[in-house]
């Protein structure tokens, strides 16, 4: 009898067979999936840079065509009842020119490049400052095809910030940020945005006022003391909070204005880097002079940009020198939360002017004026005395063009400023201190210019003698444009 005997020749081929197909699907996998993944980032990286482009060419046709701007919708579902503002044709073509030069032409077969502005999803959805752009591609497989899968997707976006840039309370020389005043004082008591009391006469020649409120007591003052030219009194409410009754001229009145969203649209300059320069340069000694009442010899100092503690620096002011101010920016950090304040007294003179005429040493020295930077944790006050002299910085390329004062702050803490002064006191560009209430003194003996935008939390006007304010839009301050890609 014989016996059968089994063996197991074939089994390998079996299992190397069924190995074959894990192996070719996890080769596929790698394959199809590297392509996918690749694709997703050049597709990304199209995004980004197509969403920057259109956010320039936003921004730059904006600044060529201010009244041709942006439409609530761009693109509009029917550019033949809604046509396209010069800034949304830009837009879409510098997006669309972009991607194309990364690959993505818009070609339905192969991708589809949507540009929108605002944004039609995400956070900024509805948000005219921002611009986005979403690319879907399609990518050819080649070992998924074996189970039907022609082709995977990617989709991706990218969202940028456009903010055109502006010039910052245009046509407005007093500002109140406050959008919810007390009201408790009644008018022309300090009680409201904008108050004007005393007995002083208040004029505004160029600009006008702007208030951020709702409230009743939005303005009030003793209105045949106060003459506006050039300008009006424009308001953030719904319903009319200007009080102008009994006025015998009365001033152009506006309201439902755009109000001003706190802390969102309050824009801050960027912290100066002249606030890590600590200590400051030392000041130079420029020479003497006969000054003062009886005259006596008196230093004359230049002081350089950086960050003080004491300012104007204390061992000078002390010894009644006369002080002179580099151009550039002068951070200041007052000690324990107290506020800036000097008060010069017998010849001490306080001198940031680029006038070569109120400043000798205007050349080489302060050719492009000065900026106050105040850090977060008082106020500040300005009484002059004798002579204060302070222009804005004037340059062009500078993040700080036109402010002559920026105190930082927030709503936690409403801090207090004023200015005193007479023909002592001559300050020119913005006084930025929106979380400050401020109080201007005219003082009692002189007429004073102030050749400066105010801008606080409050404002009060007050005081037994004429005060000129002059508005000169060449001296505003400017706010940059900004462009950036959102994370």
């Amino acid at each position: 009898m014989r016996l059968k005997t089994f063996t197991e020749r074939g089994q390998a081929l079996v299992l190397i067979a069924l190995a074959a197909v894990g192996l070719f699907a996890v080769v596929g996998l790698a394959i199809d999936g590297s392509a996918k993944f690749s694709d997703q980032r050049q597709a990304q990286n199209a995004a980004d840079t197509a969403a920057l482009a259109a956010a320039l060419a936003k921004v730059t046709s904006i600044a060529v065509d201010p009244n041709n701007n942006n439409p609530a919708e761009c693109p509009t579902a029917d550019p033949a009842t809604n046509p396209y503002s010069t800034a949304c044709v830009a837009l879409l073509d510098a997006a669309r020119d972009r991607a194309e030069s990364n690959g993505y032409n818009g070609n339905p077969a192969t991708n589809v490049v949507e540009v929108y502005s605002p944004p039609q999803s995400g956070y900024y959805a509805g948000n005219e400052d921002y611009v986005q752009v979403i690319i879907t591609s399609y990518v050819n497989t080649f070992f998924a095809r074996v189970i039907g899968i022609d082709q995977t997707k990617n989709v991706v976006q990218a969202v940028a910030l456009a903010k055109p840039g502006y010039n910052l309370a245009d046509g407005a020389m007093l500002i109140s940020y406050d959008p919810d005043p007390t009201c408790n004082l009644g008018g022309a008591s300090g009680g409201g945005s904008v108050d004007v009391s005393g007995t002083s006469h208040v004029n505004l020649n160029g600009g006008g006022i702007f208030i951020n409120s709702q409230e009743a007591c939005g303005f009030a003052g003793n209105c045949p003391d106060l003459t506006i030219t050039g300008g009006s009194i424009n308001s953030a409410a719904t319903v009319d909070n200007i009080d102008q009754d009994g006025c015998a001229v009365q001033s152009p009145e506006n309201i439902n204005q755009d109000p001003v969203e706190i802390p969102d649209d309050v824009y801050w300059p960027p912290v100066p880097p002249e606030c890590g320069i600590n200590p400051p340069p030392p000041p130079t000694k420029l020479g003497d002079v006969m000054a003062g009442s009886p005259a006596k010899l008196t230093g004359e100092w230049l002081i350089y940009p950086g960050f003080y503690v004491n300012f104007p620096p204390s061992d000078l002011v002390g010894n009644k020198q006369l002080i002179y101010m580099a151009s550039g920016v002068y951070c200041i950090d007052p000690p324990q939360d107290q506020d800036l304040s000097w008060s010069p007294v017998d010849f001490v003179t306080l001198n940031g002017s680029i006038d070569p005429v109120k400043n000798k040493y205007a050349d080489p020295y302060n050719k492009d004026g000065v900026t106050l930077y105040i850090k977060k944790g008082g106020g500040f006050t300005l009484n002059a005395n004798n002579p204060t002299l302070l222009d804005a910085t004037t340059k062009t390329t500078s993040e700080y063009q036109g402010y002559l004062i920026i105190l930082e702050g927030d709503q936690s803490s409403i801090e207090t400023c004023s200015i005193t002064g007479g023909s002592d006191l001559d300050i020119n560009g913005m006084i930025f201190a929106p979380y400050c209430r401020i109080t201007v003194n005219g003082g009692s003996e002189t007429t004073a210019v102030i050749n400066a935008q105010l801008l606080g939390w409050d404002l009060n006007i007050t005081g037994t003698n004429t005060i000129n304010f002059n508005y000169d839009p060449d001296n505003q301050v400017k706010v940059k444009r900004r462009i950036g890609l959102m994370k």
